[in-house]
């Protein structure tokens, strides 16, 4: 409490006088001070002006190099678009050429059925021969070759159908 009772007197208490060359010279110093910090601040504006300008240009060549992998990631990306198209278009081609080509192997298939079909009522109609017609001549033993590869034929292209279309899957 006596602190802050000291401190109380010394605010109450009249400012001690000065003599007017004590005043000129307070003067002087406090005119050379106000210009040093007069000049601190003009360097500080100056150096604030040199790293704002500094700042701005490394923001810009930022902006710029930036744009420039962006712009070069555009154009991969739309050469990479191109060729993905031209290779879609190339799909869809080899798709529309294979089921073309299961269109004429399901055909043939058909056709050998057919084919299947009339050598084996041919070869029974042979069996429904009496007595001495009832030959095993060549033209049975062709029949018989003839059912058989047939036969194979279907199998192989049955295969062939199950394949072209697990690939078009």
């Amino acid at each position: 409490m006596a602190i802050c009772l000291s401190s109380m007197a010394k605010l109450v208490t009249r400012p001690q006088r000065f003599t007017p060359e004590e005043w000129k010279l307070a003067s002087k110093v406090k005119h050379k001070n106000t210009e040093r910090d007069r000049a601190a601040a003009e360097r500080l504006i100056l150096e604030c002006d040199r790293l704002g300008e500094e700042g701005r240009g490394t923001v810009e060549r930022t902006l710029a190099d930036v744009n420039k992998k962006l712009e070069q990631r555009v154009d991969h990306v739309k050469n990479w678009k191109g060729e993905l198209e031209v290779k879609r278009g190339e799909l869809e081609k080899e798709i529309d050429a294979t089921e073309t080509y299961l269109v004429r192997v399901e055909k043939s298939l058909q056709s050998l059925q057919d084919n299947l079909h009339l050598a084996q009522t041919t070869l029974a109609n042979r069996e429904k021969r009496y007595d001495i017609d009832l030959v095993h001549d060549d033209v049975q033993k062709d029949l018989i070759m003839e059912i058989s590869a047939i036969q194979g034929a279907i199998a192989l292209l049955t295969r062939t159908i199950e394949q072209i279309k697990e690939q078009l899957r």
